[in-house]
């Protein structure tokens, strides 16, 4: 396959052959034939107004430049750790076709006063954003990316959160695409925080995949997720380790929003807790996920 990138380090340009070769062996997800048959048409993403700043703290660029200058870094951490491009046939060929995206990376022991914010303006069918958050980091991070394409799309951001770091991360993208599959997948080291705040808003359709592997003791994922339009809903955790939990709640129309209770994916058996509400209450509240959907 030709090179999506002008520029793509060795590594990640034998990743993606690596997808491609090797999709076929892996499990299939209901009708991902929707978004496979129309990336093998070679379609080119355009995007514009990604988040770029060099400070002693804190790095971000567009994926397409990170991927040469922390080279080592994403070799060892793209699709490996959060979204597993093995996963499945559609995460491979997501890999495969990669064709934007946000780089973030917070050096160690960085408290943020504000949030970082990224909203490029894209019209793309692969966007992937990475952020890498260093151990004892606490910081906020707000995407609000807008995605023009009509054909349909993957939105993959991964989080990989280190130790003693505290993270929220809030995602409120809106996007023109007839079938979006957005996966928001995090890894936590031991005695970390992450709390998510999703507003998932779609005129046509979605899947939205939640996923995060908690890794040791005294570490938390906390959720919530306000869905609206026709959406199915994927929740699940893996992890270990005393004093370790996770939390889902969600507010949705149950006439429109699908899918099945938040369960431990594969792994031992974590402290897990799942609150569905109505989304209609979410207005009795007095906090950011009210404000962007009611803004939306």
């Amino acid at each position: 396959m030709a090179k999506i990138w002008k520029q793509e380090p060795a590594w990640l340009e034998k990743k993606r052959q690596l997808a491609v070769l090797l999709q076929s062996r892996f499990p299939t997800l209901p009708t991902q034939e929707e978004w496979v048959d129309h990336w093998q048409k070679g379609t080119t993403g355009m995007s514009r107004g990604w988040l770029s700043l060099q400070e002693d703290s804190l790095t971000a660029m567009p994926l397409e430049e990170a991927v040469n200058e922390y080279s080592t870094l994403l070799q060892e951490n793209l699709m490996e750790k959060a979204i597993f491009w093995q996963e499945s046939q559609l995460a491979a060929m997501h890999l495969a076709n990669i064709d934007c995206g946000q780089f973030i990376y917070l050096r160690p022991q960085v408290i943020r006063e504000r949030p970082i914010v990224y909203g490029p303006h894209l019209n793309s069918t692969n966007s992937h954003n990475i952020i890498v958050v260093s151990a004892g980091v606490n910081v906020v991070i707000e995407e609000r990316m807008v995605n023009d394409t009509l054909l349909p799309s993957y939105e993959g951001t991964e989080i990989l959160v280190g130790a003693n770091a505290h993270v929220t991360y809030r995602q409120a993208n809106r996007s023109t695409s007839k079938n979006i599959y957005r996966a928001i997948h995090a890894y936590q080291a031991h005695g970390s925080t992450l709390q998510f705040e999703v507003a998932s808003q779609v005129q046509t359709k979605a899947t939205v995949d939640l996923y995060s592997f908690l890794d040791g003791q005294n570490t938390q994922w906390a959720t919530t997720i306000a869905l609206s339009g026709t959406q199915q809903l994927t929740a699940l955790v893996d992890g270990f380790g005393k004093g370790t939990s996770a939390t889902l709640t969600r507010y949705r129309d149950s006439e429109m929003v699908t899918g099945a209770p938040f369960k431990v994916k594969a792994g031992e058996p974590l402290s897990i807790s799942e609150d569905i509400h109505p989304l209609k209450e979410l207005a009795n509240s007095d906090n950011w996920l009210k404000q962007t959907m009611i803004a939306e």
